[in-house]
């Protein structure tokens, strides 16, 4: 009895610790493998950023007058269409002064021109004096510049006319407003919010050592919402707060994928990169605080490899442990294997044709 009692205890043990005499006894597992590749591989910092709009105006009035209309919150709005509308009846009485102003001195002007032809030919029979048509030359030349005042004088009412219908400077929505119609406004008070929703970009601040590892053009991977895509980098500011130490990347970013406000996580280089082998991440197995990816050996049993994990880009992670570029580890179904145990591949990411058991 007592043998009978050691010999189950042994077996439990053998079963319980993984060893190859029980990998032997699992049946066949399906995996689909990948290849170990070589590359660069790059500490990445993974930092919180803001969809912003590149174009977000607060619409000023730029004469006074009593607001007649003023584009409701939501509107989309196309660039040049009106944004508000201010009464224009004073400034139109004003043009018609100034169209007066402009006849009266033209008038003047051509009375001064009769009379200066006539004292020329008085003054070339001798019967003036030169000091009159001097005079009355000098006289149409003031005529002359007051005419060109009362010109400008009527080309700057011309011009408040027309900003007396404020106008959007670029296409965008009406996020709010400050003013109702009704209201009176003075110059340089604000009317509403014009944001443009098509102009993107991507505000990111991050630690002022990474700009020696950025450049403007490099392009990052960007995520957030289950949605990914890249985003090049459009401007690095590289100046930083005394206290954060941080400066601020704006990216480049395509409209259709995140609203104006939300918020986003951007994958950012934090050195040179050093030559290194790479797997995919899915074939990381992590079990009991150790980490490990699975190999094949020549007839197709599961091999366990430790690996000390590096720094990741995308969907590879740099690993240093005993492995060969172009070696194929598991990527699906490694979390269920044991080391010896005989595999079957279903799908080969290697390029070559799945090997059969």
């Amino acid at each position: 009895m007592k043998t009978t009692g050691i010999v189950i205890a042994v077996l439990l043990a053998s079963l319980l610790s993984g060893t190859p005499a029980r990998a032997a006894e699992l049946p066949e597992a399906i995996v689909e493998v990948a290849t170990v590749s070589q590359g660069r591989s790059t500490a990445m910092l993974r930092l919180p950023g803001t969809v912003l709009s590149m174009r977000d105006a607060r619409i000023s009035a730029e004469v006074g007058g009593r607001l007649v209309w003023v584009a409701e919150v939501g509107e989309e709005i196309a660039e040049g269409e009106p944004l508000a509308v201010i009464d224009d009846h004073l400034l139109k009485l004003q043009l018609r002064n100034d169209w007066a102003e402009i006849e009266r001195i033209k008038a003047d002007i051509d009375y001064n021109q009769r009379q200066i032809a006539r004292l020329k030919r008085l003054a070339e029979q001798d019967n003036t004096s030169r000091s009159g048509l001097d005079e009355m030359e000098s006289r149409l030349q003031m005529l002359e510049q007051q005419l060109r005042i009362a010109e400008v004088n009527r080309d700057r009412t011309v011009y408040d006319l027309g900003r007396a219908r404020v106008r959007a400077p670029f296409a965008g929505v009406i996020v709010s407003r400050e003013t109702a119609a009704g209201e009176y406004t003075e110059p340089g008070d604000p009317l509403l919010r014009l944001v443009d929703t098509r102009t993107l970009e991507i505000s990111v601040n991050a630690p002022l050592r990474t700009a020696r590892y950025n450049a403007p053009g490099s392009v990052l991977q960007v995520e957030g919402d289950g949605q990914q895509m890249e985003a090049e980098i459009r401007a690095i500011v590289p100046v930083g707060d005394s206290r954060s130490r941080m400066l601020e990347l704006r990216l480049t970013l395509e409209p259709g994928y995140w609203y104006i406000g939300e918020a986003v996580t951007v994958e950012l280089p934090d050195g040179t990169g050093e030559t290194s082998l790479e797997v995919p991440r899915d074939a990381l197995v992590l079990r009991d605080s150790e980490v490990f990816v699975y190999t094949l050996s020549p007839d197709n049993k599961a091999v366990k490899i430790p690996v000390v994990p590096g720094a990741g880009n995308n969907g590879a992670i740099a690993v240093h442990g005993k492995l060969e570029p172009g070696a194929p580890v598991v990527v699906r179904g490694a979390e269920r294997l044991h080391d010896g145990q005989s595999v079957r591949i279903i799908q080969d990411r290697t390029g070559a044709s799945p090997v059969a058991s």
